[in-house]
Parts: C-alpha cells; sequence; structure tokens
C-alpha cells in the first residue's frame, strides 16, 4: 500500500528534525532546506522530473548530484534517500513540514498581511512586535499583500484566526448598522 505525500513528508520531516535537532544542526539544516525549496520554486516541475519518466537516470543523477553540492551530509542523505525510493515528489512538502516543525520549536509564526499600501520597514517591525505580543510568538514573519480594495487599515491571517481592521470592513459594518 503506497503511503500519501503528507504521510511521506511528516515522517521524514520529523526524522530529519529530530535527527539534527539532536545533533545541534537545527539552524543550519533548516537555512539548507529553505535553500533548496528554492531551487525547486524557481525550477517549476523539477520534483515531478525526477520523480517521472521523462528524464534519463543519468540526467535525473546530475541534477541529483547538483542539488547535493554544497549540503550537510544530512541534507544530502536526506536528497539521495528521496531519489532512492522514488520520492523526489514529496521533496518540497518535506521541507514544508520541517519549516512547520522549526517554527513550533522556536514560536516563530507567519501571517499574512493585506494592505492598502506597501508598509514601510517601522510599520512592518511594529506591526510584527504587536503580533508576536498577541499570539505569545518570538518572531513573526509577514507575508504582505498590497489591495487598494480594503482602503485603509489592515487584514491579518495568522494562527488560523483573521484581524480584520480594513477601513472597508469598517464601512460596511457602519453601514450594517444604518440599515437596522
Amino acid at each position: 500500500m503506497s503511503l500519501d505525500k503528507m504521510t511521506v513528508a511528516r515522517r521524514y520531516a520529523r526524522a530529519l528534525f529530530e535527527l539534527v535537532d539532536d545533533n545541534n544542526t537545527l539552524d543550519q539544516t533548516y537555512q539548507e532546506l529553505i535553500a533548496l525549496r528554492q531551487v525547486f520554486e524557481d525550477n517549476e516541475g523539477l520534483e515531478s522530473a525526477l520523480a517521472g519518466v521523462q528524464m534519463t537516470f543519468d540526467d535525473k543523477k546530475a541534477v541529483i548530484n547538483n542539488l547535493q553540492t554544497g549540503a550537510s551530509q544530512y541534507v544530502v542523505n536526506l536528497i539521495q534517500m528521496l531519489f532512492d525510493y522514488g520520492r523526489m515528489d514529496c521533496m518540497v512538502a518535506i521541507i514544508d513540514e520541517f519549516e512547520r516543525r522549526y517554527d513550533i520549536a522556536n514560536k516563530r509564526m507567519h501571517a499574512d498581511v493585506v494592505t492598502a499600501i506597501q508598509l514601510d520597514k517601522q510599520q512592518k517591525d511594529q506591526l510584527s512586535a504587536n503580533l508576536a505580543k498577541r499570539f505569545g510568538a518570538n518572531e513573526v514573519v509577514l507575508n504582505e499583500t498590497v489591495d487598494p480594495e480594503i482602503l485603509g487599515g489592515v487584514i491579518v491571517h495568522a494562527d488560523h484566526k483573521t484581524l480584520d481592521g480594513s477601513l472597508s470592513s469598517k464601512i460596511k459594518q457602519i453601514r450594517r448598522l444604518l440599515v437596522r
């Protein structure tokens, strides 16, 4: 019976996370995996090409060797194991799951932020600090989107919650109250 991609991702990420945490290379491995994920994101279809039959074995091996260049032994072993077991199509999912574990261990959270205009560094820092305090995080990583339709204010999606302080929502709320 074949395991689904998320089950594979959870198992591999957990094993790698525990291994590098025990060997005090967690931060280094995290950085390597983030860089590796960027390679896959920049080369759309690389995962499926390495897992599929479109490429010859020698071409796949050349790509694998290139991915392993400069990596720590743990990341080299992960890449090789996934290649050997025909699971290269799970690489990004494994990295995502590893990052999720890393975030939990470091009390780091991601927040999707929608604003009407681009925030400057001071505004981003203040928003991050406020969200960190509100959610008990050590660090908040903001993924910012600009949407002029919200008119002003900010909408934050973080920790399965939505905080809507947009001007467009406030106007809608006033309209509802006036209609009553």
